[in-house]
């Protein structure tokens, strides 16, 4: 699902007021008031199909991304063409936990709003790829118990039964499977266990 844009909010807030005069205002016609709020509400179905097909039309109606520092440095001229504090900029930056602009190699300004940040290799953390370290696969856990409820489908996917389960559950002391909030099994095939009265690994 992708972000609200600048469109999107502009378009809730006028439904919105139309349906709030509608409500307040009698000598708005309430059939032209509905009207109006179908049509609202189709213009951006209608505008997105656009977009999807015409990357012109995409560009104009959501803008496009905007290099705010690139290779370390600040384009204030980017900033000042729409309107970008330099606030702005550092209070994004710390919601990054960047609290040093002089780490950052680029940031990107989307069209969402929100900033996308890329540090100076010499900033990043230190991966175990880095360290020439192999490392075991870690993947999804699967939940096998929700609130008590068994996931039949995500026990036959894994070519397990319920009674597997079952016998995991009684090896923890566990006789209803109602007590058990959520379990789950991970890669590695080790069974998570979390139960209304205690946490059970």
């Amino acid at each position: 699902m992708s972000e609200l844009t600048y469109f999107d909010h502009i378009v809730s807030i006028t439904i919105g007021s139309i349906i709030a005069s509608i409500a307040v205002d009698r000598s708005i016609n309430t059939l032209d008031g509905i009207t109006a709020t179908i049509v609202w509400s189709i213009l951006p179905i209608l505008i997105g199909y656009i977009s999807l097909k015409n990357l012109t039309f995409r560009k104009i109606v959501d803008s496009e991304p905007l290099i705010i520092i690139q290779n370390g440095k600040l384009l204030d001229k980017n900033m000042s063409r729409i309107r970008y504090h330099m606030d702005d900029l550092l209070m994004r930056l710390r919601q990054k936990d960047v609290f040093d602009i002089t780490e950052i190699e680029f940031a990107i300004l989307e069209s969402n709003s929100k900033l996308s940040i890329l540090k100076k290799s010499s900033y990043n953390h230190v991966t175990p790829k880095d360290l020439n370290i192999s490392t075991n696969y870690k993947g999804l856990m699967t939940e096998l118990i929700i609130n008590g409820q068994i996931m039949a489908s995500h026990l036959k996917m894994l070519n397990l039964d319920t009674k597997w389960l079952s016998e995991q559950l009684q090896t923890r002391n566990i006789k209803n499977v109602e007590e058990v909030i959520f379990a789950g099994l991970q890669t590695d095939g080790q069974l998570y266990i979390a139960s209304k009265s205690n946490v059970v690994k």
